[in-house]
């Protein structure tokens, strides 16, 4: 085996020294073989004797087998190595705010926790996350213990991150979803209510989240064209993720365990602190699920109107009570969100005096938190629900005019002025104005049944539809594609088309007293049978459902039918009779409600204390009038021109 190494001149040279050894060698074997042949029998076996030792042949390296490793096992040690190569990545002040935070969730510290939410994350995310994503949580799982509730609530805020910021794939959302599925198994499935607290701000978002992620995917995964084929394949195996069973699930069981609807009732009875706390039972007295709980209902109301069941939205938050006393008005997004969706259903339901009035209602009261909103981290998404309210209002306020706030109604005018403009004249050309409006005010939409992905023949027809020149009985096979916001947008248009001839009629009738159903037909190019349908759909559209002002305490579904108009008319014989009732302008309101502002901050500024000079600015101001004195004492005055408050003036 050697000899193969070896330089070619050095074999050769070799081989006559070894040549004389080889002959003795061979002489000294022959002799001992004759020994051994004259001592063993016959009989004997020599390959049994002897045995086999050395007659296989020569060791050769292909024998030797490598150690095998399996490709699990292989890929874990990748992983591993990853990891540690990006948990090396980390920044140092990360570290120590991640293992911060997590010692704050594991002392309940809720000052600590709100801290590091609402404004470490924030800043940490804008100074180095802005643009990528933050460690993922087994990257970080030493720095906390591989605590695994922390990592759950670390998860949640990185998917909301991803959702926030980035472009999620499809590991993303079935990876959220898992994690959302998690979260709501231990604070559900655990034996008894667990020891966490969280701020009220944080449980608000991870609602509010759950129900974007779930509403995004939604949209996503309609779009059955933009899909490949690997995303078609786990859509068909998909199941159960993110479907709306399972977030209603969620949320109806928050409501359930929280005895949230149980505790709203006690309080607005007065009961004492002992008899709440046996109604709701050892659940309902904790914060953390009495929070939960109360934010459920809104996301109820959210994902009913998102499926478009306006009643049910309504319904779900009964005892709901809209007013700015409730306590968790501190949780400003959540108060916001409520409102907007409570008035987009009283306008999808055609109440439209109930839903201007909401609108007024939360709108002010933005106006007047907006230097406290610019504070927060939400303050973008507060401003854009509130322009998305404004457009609703100028919508509910073209379809039903009324007089509720000057205020809101002349913001309104300047954000949308053109299509203010448009939608009150009415008529054919109000169509595009209503249309812009409700598509960017309106919620996204999303279908309850999600497309057949387990069936590859449906697929292949919501992908290559038939065209119009395929046979009937195939064109009637192909899928109703309809996106779920133009659907609601067809039936809203379809009310506003019946109400477009309104506008032009109310105004010629404010012309006049009494007017003949004839003239009133020549004026608008149309015969008296048709004026006489257009008169009585005014009629109707002056009526609507509503609450009547001092019974806010019922149900939000509850209401008489009150006129929404100021303008009346009877027909007699022909002749149209018009009444019209003039609502004067509430000067005084607006003027005592100034005042008493005014006067609030007279107080404050009259018991602040003035601030005190230092006693260098004192000393310095003290030397400077001296000598101020001193020059213009010396100084002689040469006289001039008396001027109008009494000095003289300098020639």
């Amino acid at each position: 085996m050697m000899a193969r190494t070896l330089p070619r001149k050095l074999q050769i040279s070799g081989s006559n020294q070894h040549l004389s050894t080889n002959l003795n060698d061979i002489k000294m074997a022959q002799q001992r073989m004759a020994l051994w042949e004259a001592d063993i029998d016959e009989d004997v076996d020599l390959q049994f004797a002897i045995g086999n030792y050395g007659q296989s042949g020569h060791f050769e390296d292909a024998h030797i087998q490598q150690p095998q490793i399996d490709e699990a096992t292989l890929l874990a040690m990748q992983q591993h190595m990853a990891q540690q190569a990006a948990f090396s990545q980390i920044p140092d002040v990360v570290k120590a705010f991640i293992v911060h935070f997590h010692q704050a969730v594991l002392d309940n510290n809720l000052a600590e926790i709100t801290v590091a939410y609402e404004s470490g994350w924030n800043k940490y995310t804008e100074k180095f996350y802005s643009r990528t994503e933050w460690p993922e949580a087994e990257v970080i799982a030493p720095l906390v213990n591989d605590d695994p509730v922390f990592l759950i609530l670390y998860r949640e805020l990185y998917y909301r991150h991803v959702y926030s910021r980035l472009q999620p794939n499809i590991d993303d959302r079935f990876h959220s979803y898992e994690n959302s599925c998690e979260l709501f198994n231990y604070l559900l499935n655990s034996e008894g209510p667990v020891a966490l607290e969280l701020p009220e701000q944080w449980l608000w978002d991870i609602i509010d989240e759950f129900i974007y992620q779930f509403q995004v995917f939604c949209t996503w995964r309609s779009k059955v064209k933009s899909k490949t084929e690997d995303e078609l394949m786990v859509l068909a195996e998909g199941g159960q993720v993110w479907s709306s069973y399972s977030v209603l699930n969620v949320l109806y069981s928050l409501i359930q365990k929280s005895r949230i609807n149980e505790y709203i009732l006690a309080q607005q009875e007065g009961k004492s602190p002992e008899q709440i706390a046996e109604i709701v039972g050892e659940y309902g007295q904790r914060p953390l699920y009495r929070n939960l709980g109360y934010f459920s209902l809104i996301g109820l109301l959210r994902v009913h109107v998102l499926l478009g069941d306006f009643t049910l939205a309504l319904k779900v938050i009964e005892n709901v009570e809209l007013n700015q006393k409730s306590p968790y008005t501190r949780v400003t997004a959540c108060h916001v969100a409520t409102y907007y969706y409570v008035g987009f259903c009283y306008l999808m339901l055609h109440r439209y005096p109930d839903a201007i009035r909401t609108f007024v209602n939360i709108l002010n009261f933005i106006m007047r938190m907006r230097q406290y909103h610019t504070r927060s981290y939400q303050y973008d998404q507060i401003s854009k629900t509130a322009d998305r309210m404004y457009a609703l209002f100028a919508i509910c306020n073209a379809l039903s005019p009324s007089r509720l706030d000057d205020n809101v109604a002349n913001t309104s005018k300047e954000r949308f002025g053109e299509q203010f403009a448009k939608m009150a004249r009415g008529g054919p050309d109000s169509l595009p104005a209503f249309e812009e409006l409700f598509l960017y005010a309106c919620p996204k939409f999303i279908s309850a049944n999600p497309p057949p992905y387990e069936d590859p023949a449906a697929i292949a027809l919501l992908i290559s539809p038939p065209t119009p020149n395929d046979s009937p009985a195939q064109a009637n096979t192909s899928p109703n594609v309809l996106d779920p916001t133009h659907r609601h947008l067809n039936l809203f248009l379809a009310d506003v088309v019946a109400q477009a001839p309104v506008p032009t009629l109310r105004s010629f009738l404010r012309l006049y007293t009494s007017l003949g159903a004839a003239k009133l037909a020549n004026f608008l190019d149309v015969d008296e049978e048709e004026i006489v349908q257009e008169m009585m759909l005014l009629k109707q559209s002056s009526k609507s459902v509503g609450k009547v002002p001092g019974s806010e305490k019922g149900s939000h579904l509850d209401g008489e039918t009150i006129a929404t108009s100021d303008l009346n008319f009877v027909i007699a014989e022909n002749m149209v009779h018009i009444a019209e009732s003039t609502i004067g302008r509430r000067y005084a309101g607006w003027f005592i409600k100034n005042t008493e502002r005014t006067m609030r901050i007279y107080d404050d500024l009259k018991n602040m204390p003035l601030p005190q000079p230092s006693k260098s600015a004192t000393t310095s101001t003290t030397a400077n009038s001296a000598s101020a004195n001193d020059t213009q004492s010396k100084a002689p005055r040469i006289g001039g021109q008396k001027v109008a408050w009494g000095g003289v003036k300098v020639a």
